[in-house]
Order: C-alpha cells, then sequence, then structure tokens
C-alpha cells in the first residue's frame, strides 16, 4: 500500500482519480493509519508469505478476473475443465509463467483429472483437487460463492449466475455485431468518397428560363 512507502504528507498528496481531497485525508488518517487496519494488514502480510502457491492477481478480486475471462472468452461459469484449469493459471501466473513447482504441479493435476474425467463440474473438480470445500469461499471462484450453492443448493443464485453469463455472452455478440457494422459503414463511406459528385458545378450554363 502507498500509505507504507511514503511519509505522510506525500501521501497526503498524491490524491486518487475521483476522490474529494478531504475524503482522501480523512481515509489515509483515519481508516489505514489506525491500529485496527495495521494489525489486519500485518495479519494478511503473514498469511500471504505462508502460502506455498500464491495469487498473482494483485488487488483485483478473483470475481473480476472471471468476469473478464467470461466477456472474453465466452466461458460460463458451470462450463466445467478448461474452465477451472484457465482460472487457476489465471490467479497465479506471473509473467505468464507459474513460478512455484507446488503451483505447476497443481495446475498439472487439475489438467489431467480434466482430460481423464471431462464430465467433471467445476465443483467436483475442485474438490477432488483441493479437497472439500466447506467456507464461505470456494477455490476459484472467490468470496460469495458457497460449495452449496454450486451444487444446486441455492437454485436462484445459481440461476442468477446463469443469465448473468447469458447476458454477458449476448452483450459480447452484440458488441461484435456493432463493430463489424461500423467496420461496414467506413469502408463504404471511404469507397464513396473516392467517386465523382453528382451535383452539377457551377461551371454548367444555367438553363433556367
Amino acid at each position: 500500500l502507498i500509505v507504507k512507502s511514503k511519509p505522510l504528507r506525500d501521501v497526503l498528496k498524491v490524491v486518487p482519480e475521483g476522490v474529494d481531497k478531504s475524503d482522501w485525508e480523512w481515509l489515509v488518517k483515519e481508516h489505514f493509519l489506525s491500529e485496527k487496519f495495521k494489525e489486519r494488514s500485518m495479519r494478511n502480510s503473514v498469511n500471504r508469505s505462508k502460502l506455498i502457491m500464491p495469487h498473482r492477481t494483485g488487488s483485483k478480486p478473483i470475481r473480476e478476473i472471471i468476469y473478464e475471462l467470461v466477456s472474453k472468452l465466452c466461458y460460463y461459469i458451470e462450463k466445467p475443465p478448461l474452465y477451472m484449469a484457465t482460472i487457476f493459471f489465471e490467479t497465479h501466473k506471473k509473467d505468464d509463467k507459474l513460478l512455484e513447482p507446488e503451483t505447476y504441479e497443481k495446475y498439472a493435476e487439475i489438467q489431467e483429472l480434466i482430460q481423464s474425467e471431462p464430465s467433471l463440474t467445476n465443483i467436483e473438480v475442485v474438490e477432488r483437487c483441493f479437497g472439500p470445500q466447506c467456507k464461505s469461499n470456494v477455490v476459484g471462484f472467490g468470496g460469495g460463492i458457497t460449495a452449496k450453492e454450486l451444487k444446486g443448493g441455492n437454485s436462484s443464485k445459481v440461476a442468477l449466475l446463469d443469465e448473468l453469463n447469458a447476458t454477458r455472452k449476448e452483450n459480447l455478440s452484440l458488441k461484435i455485431r456493432l463493430d463489424n457494422l461500423e467496420n461496414t459503414v467506413a469502408q463504404l463511406a471511404r469507397t464513396y468518397s473516392g467517386q465523382p459528385s453528382s451535383t452539377p458545378s457551377s461551371t454548367e450554363p444555367d438553363t433556367c428560363i
């Protein structure tokens, strides 16, 4: 965090875009410099140092990475095999590589399981590779999604996720169609702009009586 690495006066000068100066000053002094925040930050740093397969996503939540991949690659959350392997790689890579041997071995394990049993669902792949998921978050899905929900225990939330991803896929399809249409219009404009105008020139004789 920038507050850790710079003097207070310098931190207060660097106001993030879209944040009021007075709000930023309050946030730094009352939140980032509070003992409670410092303790939590230190605890998180210690926990991260113990990870043998650390995430490489920085401050970007896993859910955001999932949504980006859904939009970019048209993956559905319920789409098994390739999805889990892709999410694991995207959240653990650095410079498009897996650095730790443990991370690479786990990635290879996921791929091997997917190839040998392609009918497995995402949650089945997760529990086979990482063990039972009993907490409020599931490996590869970030916070807010539980194993029960992925297994169909909360049909309303699963249905909303399906609807969300279907909408994202539809939006992507519409964007591609719009881009193609704009390219066609631009090409037609370039084509016709090179042809002589049909409007009579000012040098032609006036035929009006």
